[in-house]
């Protein structure tokens, strides 16, 4: 029987590794000891967000976000059914319970909006 991927090393041992090849992929990913890696969510710049001129229209901004967040969780949901349904459900109800906590805040009045 002819296959297409080829067998494994006869001895899956550390003494196996090529050294260098190692030494490179520590290098590259700045795995070498002594190096501080960072996570790549505290990589990412924050000026992709947009300028907002006060804490209420970043609020709203976020409003929005949850607004198409539910609205795709439904979506989902109804293309589901039995236990998976349930848990696009929940999504949803989790999405819908942060809507009405920033419906409170912002109907409170409770954001500076001079910053």
């Amino acid at each position: 029987m002819f296959k297409i991927t080829p067998n494994p090393p006869a001895s899956p041992g550390v003494e196996t590794i090529d050294p260098q090849a190692a030494d490179r992929a520590f290098a590259y990913y700045n795995l070498t000891p002594g190096a501080h890696s960072t996570p790549l969510r505290a990589k990412l710049p924050r000026d992709l967000l947009p300028e907002t001129k006060s804490q209420e229209d970043a609020l709203v901004n976020a409003y929005s976000i949850l607004q198409s967040a539910a609205a795709t969780a439904y979506e989902h949901a109804d293309n589901q059914t039995g236990a998976n349904r349930k848990v696009a459900m929940g999504v949803v109800h989790l999405i819908e319970l942060a809507q009405l906590w920033m419906d409170s805040v912002l109907d409170k009045g409770l954001v500076n909006t001079s910053a």
